[in-house]
């Protein structure tokens, strides 16, 4: 008859095989599987551990960038931007975008950004939904239109019936502003739309349309990177540069921080070489007040 120290240890000993037996079919599972798969079982894992405390403690405010260029020319200026203020506020900040101007400014109108860098915010649809910090330092901004230097167009009454590019029918001084001015003039015209303003200037180098109407500081840093060579049929009012703007919820004092380290960059050493690499003048301070002839504009398209 057993003992109960015997029947004991051999109940024990029946553990590890019954453990093995559990457990070989899924070794030899997951001993199949990529190494990618693994990798991101393991991060899924991880996430699930972390809680939900720590998820919101490391949770990055989400900066929306308006679709001005491709989204690779978009992150190279702006992601070394952002990480800039990151380490200065200790803030951190992820570039996000949709895949178009539309994509854009619908996750704008939804709330989903906590900071953005756009003026489309001024559209009716979507005026007071977030409050201006700063802009985009140096001169201000006009509307263009543009013709190659070798155009036989001469004026804007010679663009009645041409092909001209836009960026949108969202752009502001790429579109708003320039129609405006078609419309005053009486002036009809075939609208192609070229999804943001390096789209509308490609096609003009192209020679696929007459016309582009862009903004006049990305005409000119266009034209030098790209060697084009153009003529103004149409030069607008000045307007403000593009404002950053912020989302209510934001706590004041994160926004404060932002702000400060925005119009701090030119004053600061460690910004100087990054101001240079993206070609920035840095950023000044900005209120609503400053937008207010960009609003009379969107309001005269109906807008």
């Amino acid at each position: 008859m057993m003992t109960n120290r015997q029947a004991d240890c051999r109940h024990r000993s029946l553990y590890p095989r019954r453990l093995g037996a559990i457990f070989q079919p899924c070794t030899v599972f997951f001993s199949r599987m990529p190494k990618r798969v693994l990798t991101l079982l393991a991060l899924c894992f991880g996430f699930l551990l972390a809680g939900p405390a720590s998820a919101t403690e490391s949770r990055a405010l989400v900066f929306g960038v308006l679709n001005q260029q491709s989204p690779l020319l978009t992150a190279e200026r702006w992601n070394p931007l952002l990480q800039y203020l990151t380490e200065v506020t200790g803030i951190p900040l992820q570039m996000k975008m949709g895949r178009t101007v539309q994509e854009t400014d619908a996750m704008m109108g939804r709330g989903e950004f906590d900071f953005a860098y756009t003026n489309h915010n001024f559209q009716k649809e979507f005026d007071g939904l977030y409050r201006v910090i700063a802009r985009w330092g140096g001169d201000p901004i006009r509307g263009v239109i543009a013709v190659p230097a070798d155009s036989p167009l001469q004026s804007l009454k010679d663009l009645e019936g041409r092909r001209i590019a836009y960026p949108s029918e969202e752009a502001f001084v790429a579109y708003a502003v320039p129609r405006v001015a078609l419309d005053s003039g009486g002036i009809r015209s075939e609208a192609v739309f070229a999804g943001n303003q390096e789209g509308a200037l490609a096609q003009l180098k192209a020679r696929q349309v007459d016309a582009a109407a862009v903004n006049s500081r990305f005409l000119a840093q266009y034209a030098e990177r790209e060697g084009l060579l153009y003529r103004l049929l149409f030069v607008s009012e000045e307007f403000a540069e593009l404002p950053v703007i912020v989302h209510p919820r934001v706590p004041r004092d994160k926004a404060e921080a932002i702000r400060r380290a925005l119009t701090g960059m030119q004053h600061d050493p460690r910004a100087v070489p990054l101001l240079q690499k993206i070609k920035s003048p840095g950023f000044e301070p900005a209120g609503e007040r400053d937008y207010d002839n960009v609003r009379r504009i969107y309001r005269k398209i109906g807008q």
